[in-house]
C-alpha cells in the first residue's frame, strides 16, 4: 500500500514537471512582461507572419492568408493535457467575445498527435471554446511559429500581417497583459473607425 502511495506521487510529480517544460514553464507573460519572447528558428516580433492551412474542428480547411492584412489575429498553441491552457481558455473565450466585432480573430492552435487529436472536438466543446479551433496533428504550424512546441503560446499579429506579440505560459493574471496587448494592437494603425 505505501509502495503504491510513493509510486503514484512520483508519477503526480513526474506529470507536474512535464507540464512546467512543456507548458511554457517559467516563461509566463508575466516574466515577460514586454511581450517578445525570443525563441529558437521561430519569427519574433515585427516579422512578417507565414501563411498556413490547416482543419478545423468541424473538418474545414481554414488558410491564415485569407485573414492577414485584414483582421487582428492571435495563435493560441495549446494541447488537452495542459492545465495552464485550460485556466487561460475562459480569459480567451472573454477577449474574442469583447472584441471579435472589432476585426479580430482568435486561433485555438490544438497541438495534439496523433495519440490525442481525436479528442479535441470534444475537448473544444467541453471548455466552450467560441472561437475556431485548428488540428496541428503533423506539427506544421507549431514548426513556423513554436518549434519547442511551448503551451500555452500566443502569437499576435497585426493587420499588417507582422507578429506584434508573442506571450509563452501563462499565470493567473497574464491575462491582463494579453488584454492590453490586443487592445493597443486593435487601436493601432489600420484600426477600424
Amino acid at each position: 500500500m505505501i509502495k503504491r502511495a510513493t509510486s503514484l506521487r512520483a508519477a503526480g510529480v513526474a506529470a507536474v514537471l512535464v507540464c512546467f517544460a512543456g507548458c511554457g514553464g517559467e516563461q509566463g507573460a508575466g516574466a515577460q512582461n514586454p511581450g517578445d519572447v525570443q525563441r529558437d528558428g521561430a519569427p519574433g516580433k515585427g516579422a512578417t507572419a507565414s501563411d498556413f492551412s490547416a482543419r478545423d474542428t468541424q473538418g474545414k480547411t481554414v488558410r491564415l492568408s485569407s485573414y492577414l492584412g485584414k483582421q487582428v489575429i492571435l495563435l493560441n498553441f495549446w494541447q488537452t493535457w495542459c492545465e495552464p491552457c485550460v485556466a487561460e481558455f475562459p480569459h480567451m473565450r472573454k477577449m474574442y467575445e469583447a472584441n471579435k466585432d472589432k476585426g479580430f480573430v482568435i486561433f485555438g492552435i490544438a497541438m495534439d498527435g496523433p495519440e490525442t487529436v481525436a479528442n479535441v472536438p470534444a475537448f473544444a466543446q467541453r471548455n466552450q471554446l467560441n472561437f475556431p479551433v485548428l488540428l496541428d496533428e503533423d506539427s506544421h504550424i507549431a514548426a513556423v511559429y513554436n518549434p519547442k512546441k511551448s503551451a500555452p503560446l500566443s502569437v499576435l499579429i497585426d493587420r499588417s500581417g507582422k507578429i506584434a506579440v508573442i506571450r509563452e505560459g501563462y499565470n493567473p493574471g497574464d491575462e491582463e497583459y494579453l488584454a492590453a496587448d490586443v487592445a493597443k494592437v486593435l487601436d493601432g494603425p489600420g484600426a477600424a473607425q
